[in-house]
C-alpha cells in the first residue's frame, strides 16, 4: 500500500475549487449583484459562469455549485463545467446532484479519480459491496492502491463478509505516516468484528506510533476501553495524552464525560462508519496549505457516510472558518451533539464567530450557557473573558478570566500563560495596574521568554516610568524573536526615548513604522522622538497621521495639542490629565 501523500487532494483542486478561468481575464474583477438567493440562475450561460467562478473564489460551494449546473445546462457537452458542477456539488454536500454527474465525469474524463471514489462512496452507502469495490479500485492509477482507496476498499469487504481481504489491506507497510493510519483502522475494524485481543494490539500500536499524542486515536482507544469494562486503563491513555496537550479541552471533556459514566466518544459498528473515518482522519491530516479546500471534500464524503461522526462534523466546521465560510461554520459548528467531547469547543468556536459577525449577544448567551454547564474546563470562561475585552467591558473580561484561572488551577503548567496574559490586559485597561503586573510576571514565570507579555508589562512600565532599564532588556529579547513584529519594536524605540536615547529611539521607530504604517501609536511616537530630534515638519506631519488613523479616545486630544502647540504642548495635557482623579474606564 503506497503512503497517502496528498496528491489526489491536489488533484481534487486542479479542478478549481479555488481556481478562476485563467483565459477570462475579467473574472479577477467581477462581483456579482447581490440578490436574496445567489443559487438562482441569471438565465444567460456566461453570467452563471462568471457567478460560478466568483463563488468558487471566495470558497462559496453551494452557490458555485448550483451556477456550474445551470451553467452546464446551457452548455451540455462542456466537461469543464462538468467536473466543477460536480466536485463543487460534492463539496457543498449535494450528493444527490453529485450521484447524477459523477457517472458523466466518469465517462468524459476515464482518467478521474474523484468520480469513481464518489461512485464507490455512494454504492458503500447503499451497502452495494461489489460495486462498491469495484468503483474504489477504479479511483487510484494500477497498482497498490493510495491509503484512502486502501482503506475504501477494507471497510467495503467487510461488508462484503470478507475478513481476511480487509485484514490483508490493513497491514503495516513500514512507512510510518501510513502504518499510524493503517493500526488505527485494524483496531477499529477489529473492534466492529469484535475481536477484542485484535483490537487491543492494535490500538496499542496506534497509540505507540504516536507517543501518546494523537487526540483521534486517544479517544477511539478510551472509548474502546471505557466499553469493554476498563474504565481505569482508559483514563490512563487521556491523561497520557493531556501530558503532551495540558488543558486540551476535546480530551478534558472525555476524560469528564468517562468519570460520568457517560459515553466518551462516537464508536464505530458498520463498515460505512468505518470508511467514515478513514475520510475524515486523511482530511484533517492534510487540510492545511494549499489542500485545505479539497480536504472539505473528504470530509462531506465522511459527513454523507456517517452523518453521525461528531469529529468530522466538528472539522468541518473548522475548514469552513478556515474557508472564510462564517455562516456555515457556525451551522455546523451548532450541530455538534452536546454528547460529543468536541462540543465545547465546537460552541466556543461558533460563539466567537457570532462576536466576530457582530452577534455578541449571542455569543455571551451561548458561552454564559455553556460555562454553567461545563464542570472542568475553563475553556467557555476564556472565551467569554475573550469577548469582553474586546468589546472593552473590562471588569467582566477580568471575571471572566478569573473563572477560567480558577478551574485550571492550582497546578498551572506553561500552556497557561494566556490566560494571566488576558487578565493582566484585561486589568491594566480597567485601571489596575499593580493587580495586572502581578498576572504579567506570573505569565513569565510560566513562559519566561514569551515575547508579548514580555513586551506587554515592559511596555507598562516604560509608560509609568518605572524599571525602564530592566523594561529595556525585556523589550530587546522580544525584539530578538519577532524581529518584524512593529508593535514589539515600537515600545523598544519608546523605552529608547524614556531613556533619553533619542537618535536610538528615531532609528528603532522609523524600522517599527516601516512594519506598522497605519498604527497611530507608531506614528505618534515617531512624531515624538522627531521634535526632540529637531525635526518639528516631520513631527507634525507624522501626529496629523496618527490622527487619521483613529486612536484611542485619550489620546486624540493630546496629539491635537502637539499639533496645535507642539511636543510641550501635548506633555503638559498628558501630566495634566495623569493628576486629575481617575474616572471608571
Amino acid at each position: 500500500m503506497r503512503v497517502f501523500s496528498g496528491s489526489r487532494l491536489r488533484r481534487l483542486l486542479a479542478l478549481g475549487l479555488v481556481a478562476g478561468l485563467a483565459a477570462c481575464g475579467s473574472t479577477t474583477t467581477f462581483r456579482p449583484r447581490v440578490t436574496d438567493d445567489q443559487t438562482r440562475s441569471g438565465g444567460t450561460l456566461y453570467g452563471d459562469f462568471l457567478v460560478a467562478t466568483y463563488a468558487g473564489n471566495t470558497r462559496d460551494s453551494r452557490v458555485a455549485a448550483a451556477r456550474y449546473l445551470a451553467a452546464l445546462e446551457r452548455d451540455p457537452t462542456n466537461q469543464a463545467l462538468l467536473e466543477r458542477a460536480f466536485i463543487f456539488s460534492v463539496a457543498a454536500g449535494d450528493m444527490d446532484a453529485a450521484s447524477k454527474l459523477a457517472p458523466l465525469v466518469a465517462k468524459a474524463n476515464p482518467v478521474s479519480d474523484l468520480a469513481p471514489l464518489v461512485q464507490g462512496v455512494i454504492a458503500l452507502k447503499d451497502k452495494s459491496y461489489p460495486a462498491a469495490k469495484a468503483f474504489f479500485t477504479d479511483s487510484h492509477p494500477p497498482g497498490e492502491p493510495d491509503l484512502m482507496a486502501g482503506l475504501a476498499l477494507a471497510w467495503t469487504a467487510v461488508g462484503s463478509g470478507d475478513v481476511a481481504a480487509a485484514r490483508s489491506l490493513l497491514k503495516p507497510t513500514g512507512q510510518p505516516a501510513s502504518d499510524v493510519f493503517i493500526s488505527y483502522h485494524r483496531a477499529r475494524l477489529e473492534e466492529v468484528l469484535n475481536n477484542p485481543a485484535g483490537a487491543d494490539a492494535a490500538y496499542q500500536s496506534a497509540d505507540e506510533a504516536t507517543a501518546g499524542k494523537s487526540l483521534t486515536v486517544a479517544l477511539a482507544f478510551s472509548s474502546w476501553l471505557q466499553a469493554t469494562s476498563r474504565g481505569d486503563v482508559a483514563e490512563k491513555v487521556l491523561k497520557k495524552f493531556l501530558d503532551s496537550s495540558p488543558g486540551n479541552p476535546v480530551a478534558v471533556s472525555a476524560l469528564a464525560r468517562l468519570r460520568a459514566g457517560k459515553p466518551i466518544s462516537h464508536r464505530i459498528t458498520t463498515p460505512q462508519q468505518g470508511a467514515a473515518e478513514g475520510f475524515y482522519g486523511i482530511a484533517s491530516a492534510v487540510s492545511d496549505g494549499d489542500v485545505q479546500d479539497a480536504a472539505i471534500v473528504y470530509l462531506r464524503l465522511a459527513q454523507f457516510l456517517d452523518p453521525e461522526n461528531d469529529g468530522a462534523l466538528a472539522f468541518l466546521g473548522g475548514a469552513m472558518e478556515r474557508a472564510k465560510r462564517t455562516d456555515e461554520a457556525i451551522e455546523l459548528y451548532r450541530e455538534v451533539p452536546a454528547s460529543s467531547p468536541f462540543y465545547v469547543t465546537a460552541q466556543v468556536s461558533a460563539a466567537d464567530l457570532l462576536d466576530e459577525r457582530g452577534d455578541t449577544e449571542e455569543a455571551i448567551k451561548i458561552l454564559t450557557r455553556l460555562e454553567e454547564d461545563e464542570a472542568t474546563s475553563g475553556l467557555a470562561a476564556s472565551a467569554l473573558g475573550d469577548v469582553y475585552r474586546t468589546r472593552e467591558r473590562w471588569d467582566d473580561a477580568v471575571d471572566a478570566y478569573g473563572r477560567a484561572i480558577a478551574r485550571s488551577g492550582p497546578d498551572f503548567v506553561p500552556d497557561d500563560w494566556p490566560l494571566f496574559y488576558a487578565r493582566g490586559i484585561a486589568l491594566e485597561r480597567a485601571g489596575r495596574w499593580a493587580e495586572a503586573e502581578k498576572d504579567l510576571r506570573f505569565a513569565l514565570k510560566l513562559s519566561p521568554d514569551q515575547p508579548q507579555v514580555l513586551n506587554y508589562l515592559a511596555y507598562g512600565w516604560i509608560e509609568r516610568h518605572q524599571n525602564v532599564e530592566e523594561a529595556l532588556a525585556m523589550l530587546q529579547r522580544a525584539v530578538e524573536q519577532r524581529p518584524d513584529d512593529g508593535f514589539i519594536i515600537d515600545s523598544l524605540g519608546w523605552a529608547y526615548y524614556r531613556l533619553g536615547q533619542y537618535a536610538k529611539a528615531v532609528e528603532t521607530l522609523e524600522l517599527a513604522i516601516n512594519f506598522s504604517p497605519y498604527e497611530p501609536t507608531v506614528n505618534e511616537h515617531l512624531g515624538d522622538a522627531y521634535w526632540k530630534t529637531g525635526r518639528q515638519r516631520e513631527a507634525q506631519f507624522l501626529w496629523n497621521h496618527a490622527l487619521t488613523l483613529k486612536p484611542d479616545k485619550v489620546r486624540e486630544p493630546i496629539i491635537r495639542a502637539k499639533i496645535a502647540g507642539g511636543l510641550p504642548a501635548g506633555e503638559a495635557l498628558e501630566r495634566q490629565a495623569a493628576t486629575e482623579p481617575a474616572r471608571a474606564p
